[in-house]
């Protein structure tokens, strides 16, 4: 599966657009973060709880996290 880039106002290139991720976590979890392979390469977006560090490539699962 390739990720499709995309190209911002200042010429860089974005592989994973943030979006408007609106939530009622309280700023407890953070992100989305970009994520890099061993080469350095951006492969991945995560998010991150504040509290306990936990990191997960899934939002959605950080609901239940602290």
């Amino acid at each position: 599966m390739a990720a499709v880039e995309d190209a911002t106002a200042d010429g860089s290139l974005d592989a994973f657009p943030a979006g408007d991720d609106e939530s009622d976590d309280g700023g407890r979890i953070t992100g989305p973060h970009v994520g890099q392979d061993k080469y350095g390469n951006i492969d991945h977006r995560y998010w991150r709880c504040k509290h306990c560090g936990t990191e997960t490539t899934d939002k959605r699962a950080l609901d239940a996290c602290c």
